[in-house]
């Protein structure tokens, strides 16, 4: 467990001069000369600059009176940034930017971080089970979510009276897709960066693109023509059989599309469906898998990872990194945080979401693979000894962090993280932003309904027999479902 006495202020450095996105340095002023600043000329107001920290500006800072944040998270992940904190400034950009912003808000809050490593869920639990309250916040993987409902371990995040859900530091599609009866229990606030690492993205090969003379993926996206079929297209145009022994391996021939495929749900949730949804106003779950939309966005993806497909590879994902790297896959499909990874790629690179089925003005967005979310326990301490538990205190605490890293650094993320090392032009870079502005969320992820995704992902693969593949999960569907509603409706009570 980390533990601190002294505080580090946040330099002038990390405020005014980390991000070039937000001002542009002047040109350095004649030293033989001393600078005079112009009087404003009478009658004629100075003009107002916008502040680039609106959100740090505007959030509640109130002395909390030296409470500990305790927060239990997983082992630090060199693939992705499932953390929240660092022990010590280390020369990585990201990881000093997230190390400098907590010691600042720190100070400004009067309080302290101490983050616990491993058994991160274990941790919740027994602090419940015990009534310590030992743990305030839990960092853990959405999947466990479901689990820790049904018993009756968490608080929604929409209870704490300090926060407001609704400003841009808190994602608004989590809560679209998982908020049920108005309560939140995944708190997707801007604090770590994998519910960010975790968004599906395509990879693609810049120079294959241009040796076979293809359509630019993210130009067809702008102008609404990144389509399932348009990809399909691309994909038979590439692939080749090298060594011409009539087999297709990752190992030596090139293929249109490696990687993982996510029960291909990206493709899903880009055409405006989902495997499972949730109806506010009947209280039900709803499961989509025979219903006529959804089969024939379905039959369409399976047209691209049908296995008797000879220009799709998903069975290895190392391998499939290795093909894109030597230049042997014109699109990769991994987790945007696998740019990583992919450092020794020569060949250009850029990053595109998936398509959809077709532009029907149905809503579109970018899904995001089981990332790392923030979890309140029932019961967490009273550090600051009014005799009331701390949930007010983290709610201010969360605010805080989600304004500041919105403001200030996310910027880092994008810019050095994820651009700086990884892909290697601005397109790409706005690419990211548009997927940020419109994620998704999987229910069958976030609520444990079992077998779902893996059924489905059977019948694109192999059958296409998804009414009678339904109808044989529709009782264990709707068991899990009730469990779950009848869970949330008694924190109603």
């Amino acid at each position: 467990m980390k533990k601190r006495t002294a505080l580090v202020l946040l330099t002038a450095v990390l405020l005014c001069g980390m991000f070039a996105a937000c001002s542009e340095t002047p040109d350095k002023a004649d030293e033989t000369q001393p600078v005079q600043n112009a009087a404003p000329e009478a009658g004629i107001a100075e003009e107002e600059t916008e502040s680039p920290t609106p959100n740090w500006d505007a959030v509640r800072k109130e002395d909390l009176g030296g409470i500990v944040v305790n927060i239990t998270c997983d082992e630090f992940d060199s693939n992705y940034y499932n953390v929240v904190d660092w022990d010590e400034l280390s020369g990585e950009m990201l990881a000093d930017a997230m190390y400098n912003r907590n010691r600042f808000v720190e100070e400004a809050l009067n309080c302290l971080m101490e983050v616990s490593y491993s058994q991160e869920i274990t941790k919740l639990e027994q602090s419940v089970i015990s009534g310590s309250g030992d743990v305030d916040l839990t960092y853990g993987l959405l999947s466990n979510g479901g689990n820790l409902l049904q018993k009756g371990y968490l608080t929604p995040f929409n209870k704490l009276e300090t926060t407001d859900m609704t400003k841009p530091y808190w994602d608004q599609g989590s809560q679209k897709d998982l908020m049920i009866m108005g309560q939140m229990y995944f708190g997707f606030v801007d604090f770590g960066f994998d519910h960010y690492d975790s968004m599906t993205v395509l990879f693609y090969n810049g120079a294959l693109l241009t040796q076979y003379r293809l359509e630019d993926p993210q130009e067809l996206f702008l102008s609404e023509e990144w389509t399932i079929d348009k990809m399909l297209e691309q994909l038979k145009a590439v692939s080749t059989d090298l060594d011409g022994d009539g087999k297709y391996t990752l190992k030596k021939d090139v293929f249109g599309l490696v990687g993982r495929e996510y029960y291909f749900q990206p493709m899903q949730f880009a055409s405006g469906v989902s495997l499972v949804s949730w109806n506010e106003s009947e209280r039900t779950f709803s499961l989509n898998m025979a219903e006529e939309h959804f089969v024939d966005i379905s039959t369409a993806i399976a047209g691209v990872y049908s296995r008797a497909n000879a220009f799709t590879d998903y069975s290895n994902y190392d391998q499939a990194r290795v093909a894109f790297s030597d230049g042997r896959a014109l699109y990769y499909s991994r987790l945007l945080g696998d740019f990583r990874q992919l450092r020794e790629v020569e060949d250009d690179y850029g990053v595109v979401c998936f398509p959809r089925y077709k532009y029907d003005g149905s809503e579109s967005s970018y899904y995001v693979q089981n990332p790392t979310t923030l979890f309140l326990p029932l019961v967490i301490g009273d550090d600051n000894g009014d005799r009331e538990p701390d949930f007010n205190e983290i709610g201010i605490f969360l605010e805080a962090q989600g304004a500041y890293t919105y403001d200030e650094t996310l910027s880092v993320y994008i810019e050095n993280a994820v651009i700086g090392k990884g892909m290697r032009d601005e397109k790409s870079a706005e690419m990211v932003r548009i997927m940020m502005t419109n994620r998704s969320f999987d229910l069958t992820c976030a609520y444990n309904f079992p077998s779902i995704a893996s059924n489905y992902a059977a019948c694109v693969t192999k059958d296409g027999n998804f009414a009678s593949t339904a109808k044989k999960l529709e009782r264990n569907f709707n068991k899990s479902a009730n469990k779950i509603v009848d869970e949330i409706e008694k924190n109603l009570e």
